[in-house]
């Protein structure tokens, strides 16, 4: 049954959304890392691949009788080729930045949840009606969360008690 001013339904929605929005900003949190750091890796591997292959490619060519040496520039060679593509593809830095930028908007609008729960007496119809609009927006801007990292911030936001 809802009622006026702070009631029960109104407080146990927000209460129930704090704790999804919790989730989502530490999820995105962990997908901005996780991007970040592959990224960092494919950057590092196909730098360190290139030097590789240009070294090797220098050392075939002064010593042609070299099967092996020349199999494996080939080999490095497409490899670096394909991590550079897949850097392209991929697109780390702007998933990176993206799930970025959602963590902070959850994480702002968690915050606005919060103080509206703070004040629990005073939570109206209004409260919650604005909280959904700006979530939906949210939602509409934000990358698609990959399964494993949602699972991974539920498991890491379960032991913390919510705040409010």
């Amino acid at each position: 049954m809802v009622e006026g001013l702070g009631g029960p339904d109104h407080v146990e929605i927000l209460e129930r959304w704090a704790r999804g929005l919790q989730m989502l900003h530490v999820a995105h949190n962990i997908a901005s890392e996780r991007f970040n750091y592959w990224n960092r890796v494919t950057g590092i591997s196909t730098a360190m691949l290139s030097a590789v292959v240009g070294t090797t490619l220098f050392a075939s060519l002064s010593a042609s009788g070299l099967i092996g040496v020349r199999v494996a520039a080939g080999a490095s060679s497409l490899l670096t080729a394909a991590l550079s593509a897949g850097q392209l593809v991929w697109n780390y830095p702007e998933l990176a930045s993206r799930h970025r930028a959602a963590a902070v908007r959850y994480a702002t609008l968690r915050r606005q949840v919060e103080r509206r729960l703070a004040n629990r007496d005073q939570v109206t119809e209004t409260d919650v009606d604005v909280t959904s609009t700006e979530w939906e927006e949210i939602e509409q801007s934000a990358p698609q969360l990959p399964i494993g990292v949602r699972r991974r911030a539920k498991k890491e936001i379960s032991s913390i008690p919510l705040r409010g």
